[in-house]
Order: structure tokens, then sequence, then C-alpha cells
């Protein structure tokens, strides 16, 4: 556990993910708070306890639960804590998540079934060949991400511009959307600082072309536009969901968006006259990925593909269930 700054601690707390730990906040004060959780595993309930307990808490002490989105290693142990204060103050710890993500605590098994739903799409409208198939076929995909969540059925739900009562003073619920239909950053004007769960991450991409909401338009053109919405705080430091705090955000949404700008233009570069399935741009634009980052990266390069295209730059057309695209 890291004292960041007065009153907030980082727990890190593992997952079986290849992105590593993912950092919970304690807000420490009244009433006691926790952004985000970890994934349901022994390991990862082992390392909060013991985090919690070097503070002089247990589970049954924590009053509020605040969750940057609806992904898995940010909600899986919630209902742990729901049930133990429950059980020893006879009212549950209150879960707060944006209403666009409710769906993912609140009944996850469901949630789940919709991603197998996107994930099939996605690996069989990308032409992935199949020797280059996950390990897992998708049904037991899902279930092993099923066994990394307990629902909370009492989980409550907010919309934008929300305000929080925390022990460092209000913190304001600002809707991000991009890497999740729900995403929220928790801001605390007071502190200066923002905790930015995996809208804005300090050294790796916030993927965010992995939302499955068909209602939504280009998940990567919706994430830039949600940059705009820290544009008044960008001196405000960020203590995201993964790896070290960013100190002053502006520069990173500088290099972000710069990030972007040069995927589009090695997607632009690598079209031809010839059909490519996306599977084969997402090779040439990521290069050697790993199967851990397969979905990730098709995910990714669809969404180029779609922003080239609404620029008259691409075109995409879909035979026997394959997407191909072309340069014009």
């Amino acid at each position: 556990m890291t004292n960041l700054i007065d009153g907030v601690s980082r727990i890190e707390i593992p997952t079986p993910f290849p992105v590593g730990s993912v950092n919970c906040y304690l807000i420490e004060g009244t009433p006691l708070t926790l952004i985000d959780t970890g994934p349901k595993t022994s390991k990862s309930l082992a390392t909060l306890q013991k985090a919690l307990q070097d503070k002089s808490y247990d589970f049954s002490d924590i009053e509020q639960i605040l969750l940057t989105h609806g992904h898995i290693d940010h909600i899986g142990l919630a209902a742990q804590f729901v049930r133990a204060r429950l059980q020893t103050h006879g009212n549950p710890t209150e879960v707060w998540i944006h209403q666009k993500d409710a769906s993912a605590v609140v009944n996850y098994d469901r949630y789940a079934e919709r991603y197998l739903e996107f994930y099939t799409e996605l690996i069989t409208s990308s032409g992935v060949p199949k020797n280059e198939f996950p390990m897992l076929p998708p049904k037991g995909l899902i279930e092993y991400f099923k066994s990394l969540v307990e629902s909370v059925p009492t989980a409550r739900s907010f919309n934008d511009g929300a305000v929080f009562k925390t022990g460092i003073g209000e913190v304001s619920a600002i809707w991000v959307p991009g890497h999740s239909s729900g995403s929220t950053c928790y801001v605390c004007d007071e502190k200066e600082v923002i905790f930015s769960g995996d809208f804005i991450l300090g050294d790796i991409s916030s993927n965010p072309s992995i939302s499955f909401d068909r209602n939504e338009k280009i998940g990567m053109l919706t994430y830039l536009e949600s940059l705009d919405r820290l544009s008044s705080r960008d001196n405000y430091s960020a203590l995201p969901g993964h790896r070290e705090p960013i100190i002053g955000i502006r520069s990173r949404i500088e290099v972000l968006r710069a990030e972007y700008d040069d995927k589009l233009r090695r997607a632009a570069q690598s079209l031809t006259r010839n059909h490519q399935t996306i599977y084969e741009l997402s090779r040439i634009i990521y290069g050697a990925y790993d199967v851990n980052s397969l979905t990730l990266a098709l995910a990714e390069s669809s969404d180029l593909l779609k922003i080239l295209e609404s620029r008259n730059q691409a075109r995409l057309v879909k035979q026997d269930g394959v997407v191909y695209a072309t340069g014009l």
C-alpha cells in the first residue's frame, strides 16, 4: 500500500491478466471509501484484506465503493464488501457505478453473455485464421470471466455530474465513455486529483475500442471526444487504474492524441487496392502481438478502419461474414 496524498492510499491488487496489477484507492475519513476492488481471486482477496488490516480496517468498514467502470479487474470483489458490512452492521456497503455500466455489476453473467456475442462476432468478421484462435474457446473464456466476478444486485447507478462525499472532500463523477460505455473519472477539485480508472493511463493504451454497445458511435472517436471533458483540469494529477500516477494530465493527453493520429497514419499506409481482412491489417499495424492481445488489436484495427472509411480513405465490404478493407 502506498500513501499518495493525505487520506488516500493506493492498493495494488494482482490480476490474472497481461496488464498486471490493478490500482484500488482507499480514501480514509467519512464515509470510508474504496475506488475499485480488483477481480474475485483468492490472491486478490488476500492482498486486499492484508492492505486494509495494515490500516486497521476490514471489509465491513468500507461504507461506499465508487467503481470507475464495469470491467472484471475493477468490480470483481465488490460483493464481498456488501456482504461483510451487511453481516456486521446490518446495512450493506453502497456500490456506485455509472448507469451505462450498471448491468455489468448488477448481473455480470448476462453482461458476460453479451460480451461473448461481441467477441464471437469480432473474431469471425475479422477473418482470424483457425490456427490463431485463442486456446480457450469463446464459451470457456466467458465461463472463466464469470468466475472472476460476483454480481451485486443492490448496486446503485448515477448519471454524469453526480457528487459523492469522501474523506478528502466532494468528488464529482465525470462521464468519459470510450474505454467502456460508462467509464467515469472521479474528480476532487479540492485536492486537484482525478481518479481516472482506465480512461487515462500513464504508459499503456486505454483500449477505447472494446465497448460492445452497438448504440454508440466509433469507440475510438468517442474516447477522443471524452478527453476534452477534462481539459479544464489539465494541471491536475491522475491516479489511474494501472501503473503509476500521472503528474499533470495535459502532456499525457497530448501524447495520447498523437499516438492515435500515428495509428491512423499506419492504418492508412497499410491499405492497398487488394482486399485485406481486419486481422491481416492488424498484423501490419501492430506487428507480432500475442494471442492475449488479439481481441484488443482486432477491435482497435476495426475502429481505425471505420474512421478511415468515414474520411473517404478506405472502403469496407462484408463478404460471407468477413469484413475486407481496401484503399481508395
